[in-house]
């Protein structure tokens, strides 16, 4: 950088780097306002398809059936975004920590930057060092920066491809743990109520011609006369292994009998806000 003074060539540098830190920041905090409005449309479009006219649309017609795949797609890409955020922020804080070290202390970066051979000094300059000379780059020290900088995004790449990947696989296994759930549960319902149509009493499992005893991959389920218990085998996101879901069956009305079924989710608010939707298991079939 012929004309500039060392403390001017480290101040500039690391003013580069300062804009580059706000540029990696502003990008992080735009991924995090279009990550909110993501949720907001997937929970609502979500709400929309879980209920009785929402689940005939998506079971008859093929447009609904694909805009409910699409939706899925996206909520699956929630968890890599989030990693991406986090890796954005690290790199923006880190970024503009360095830069204003550099900023604040330009002689002594300075020389940490011609220790380590990414500046170095040229004859021929009023420079404000004792040996009367000004930085500059040298083509082997930009060669060296560059193969830093792709070695930094390389990782930062294979950091952010396994964590994407270990996120998507946990939401493919909480979408399975959530759908073996419903899938027991649904059936029992279902069972129950065709028998208590024809009989007007409820069954236990011989009656209904289930197993007493169902062992799936996330949940140990049990049928007794009038219940289904659900047993969470694993830890679900933040819900402990050992969580317990039931639901219960009872006949009530005074002139003529009635089938209710009463729900009842693990008291752990970590358990009931992975099965949010737990309450309105069976309504509309």
């Amino acid at each position: 950088m012929n004309g500039f003074t060392p403390v001017r060539t480290v101040r500039t540098l690391f003013a580069v780097v300062a804009l580059f830190g706000m540029f990696i920041l502003f990008m992080e905090r735009a991924l995090g306002v279009v990550l909110v409005m993501a949720r907001q449309m997937l929970d609502l479009a979500f709400a929309r398809y879980g209920n009785f006219t929402g689940k005939f649309a998506a079971k008859n017609f093929a447009e609904d059936k694909k805009l409910l795949s699409m939706l899925q797609e996206m909520k699956d890409l929630l968890p890599m975004a989030d990693t991406a955020m986090t890796i954005l922020l690290v790199i923006s804080v880190v970024l503009l920590v360095v830069a204003l070290v550099g900023l604040a202390l330009p002689r002594q970066m300075g020389h940490v930057l011609v220790a380590i051979k990414l500046l170095k000094w040229v004859p021929g300059g009023d420079g404000e060092t004792e040996s009367g000379k000004p930085f500059a780059f040298s083509r082997e020290s930009l060669k060296k920066m560059g193969i830093v900088a792709g070695v930094i995004l390389a990782i930062m790449l294979l950091v952010f491809g396994i964590r994407g990947c270990m996120l998507v696989a946990s939401a493919h296994t909480q979408e399975a743990a959530l759908q073996e759930l419903d899938k027991q549960v649904n059936m029992y319902m279902a069972t129950q109520r065709a028998y208590f149509n024809n009989n007007k009493a409820i069954g236990g499992a011989k009656q209904l011609g289930l197993d007493t005893l169902v062992n799936g991959k996330y949940y140990t389920f049990t049928v007794g006369r009038g219940h289904i218990a659900a047993e969470s085998k694993v830890d679900l996101d933040k819900c402990p292994a050992g969580s317990r879901w039931s639901v219960s069956a009872a006949t009530g009305g005074f002139i003529s009998k009635e089938l209710k079924f009463y729900r009842i989710p693990p008291k752990n608010l970590d358990c009931q806000k992975f099965t949010p939707n737990f309450k309105r298991v069976g309504q509309d079939r």
